[in-house]
């Protein structure tokens, strides 16, 4: 007996296999087991349907639940990209934070001011970056969620005190990271990893060099890790080197930015398209739509090296900078 299932039935199913968490599917499913027509010929699927029900339940039931002060880790993504500040008790993050994006974080002269992650954002040029002032990290206790904090964020930022031995205090950070398996540096090939560890890219801020012979305390610092860091001296207070610390976390994401224009209209420059380095024509369809993707014959480009116009195909590697006139 045929299922003649109905066009209800079929829009829930639809849901169901476009779903992306388990409560949707649920959901879904559902509706699916209301709508679906009782009849012999729809006796196997009404009992498959119970079944998936039943594993979906049981799965969602076993799911570990997040405690509260891992939630307060979890921070969604925004911009172009996340950013997540680290450093020991009174390095000065605080402060750098608030000149940096004009969000509001708790500033003090005494440790551990901050006591959960604020996100802000950091604007750089054109495009917004997610930056996350962080509670102090220190060897005694790490906070439930922060290894993952670190973990999701495509850049770390180290903030170090010149006035409280910043090599000691790149130590004591290196031991309190191992703990997490976390490795750092700014190389562009990773190093090789055992299981389960992660490595980041990180930029290291020298803070408070306006002090009194700071800048020679930093050299110091500099000559001791200059081969695996990209480092800058800074003073967050006197705003000191704050842009080149924008352009330094743009490197070290390894993204550019795409403009697309229409036929017979100019770009518009404010508002790019941000893809990962290495990326194709191809890529920036996808950005826009998957069906301008699939229905996209060809491209015409504008960049460096390039000249003007040029008719490129989808695997084509786009670069920074670079205005694309898809056709499809």
């Amino acid at each position: 007996m045929p299922a003649n299932l109905t066009p209800e039935y079929l829009e829930a199913e639809a849901k169901f296999k476009q779903a992306k968490t388990i409560p949707d599917k649920i959901k879904a499913l559902e509706v699916m087991m209301a709508v679906i027509p009782k009849h012999k010929g729809t006796e196997k699927m009404r009992a498959q349907l119970k079944s998936r029900m039943a594993k979906l339940k049981d799965e969602l039931n076993r799911k570990p639940t997040i405690g509260r002060a891992e939630q307060a880790f979890s921070i969604k993504k925004e911009g172009a990209a996340q950013v997540v500040l680290i450093g020991l008790p009174n390095s000065g993050k605080s402060t750098l934070f608030t000149k940096i994006t004009n969000a509001s974080s708790e500033v003090a002269d005494y440790p551990f001011t901050t006591k959960k992650p604020i996100p802000g954002m950091m604007k750089f040029e054109n495009i917004q970056i997610q930056l996350i002032d962080t509670p102090p990290i220190n060897l005694d206790h790490i906070e439930p969620g922060f290894p993952n904090l670190i973990r999701n964020a495509d850049v770390v930022i180290v903030l170090l005190d010149i006035n409280e031995d910043p090599i000691f205090q790149m130590e004591v950070i290196f031991e309190i990271l191992n703990e997490m398996k976390i490795k750092i540096g700014s190389k562009e090939i990773p190093p090789i990893l055992e299981t389960g560890w992660a490595f980041k890219k990180t930029l290291l801020l020298v803070n408070k060099c306006d002090v009194k012979n700071g800048i020679e305390i930093y050299k110091s610092f500099e000559a001791s890790f200059k081969d695996n860091f990209v480092i800058l001296p800074i003073s967050a207070q006197q705003e000191m080197n704050i842009e080149e610390i924008k352009k330094e976390v743009y490197k070290l994401l390894d993204i550019i930015r795409v403009y697309t224009k229409a036929p017979g209209k100019e770009p518009d420059f404010t508002e790019p398209v941000i893809l990962k380095k290495g990326s194709t024509i191809e890529d920036v369809a996808l950005s826009i739509h998957k069906d301008f993707a699939s229905k996209l014959r060809y491209a015409r480009i504008w960049g460096s090296g390039k000249f003007g116009g040029q008719m490129v195909k989808k695997d084509f590697k786009v670069s920074e900078g670079d205005v694309v006139e898809l056709h499809i």
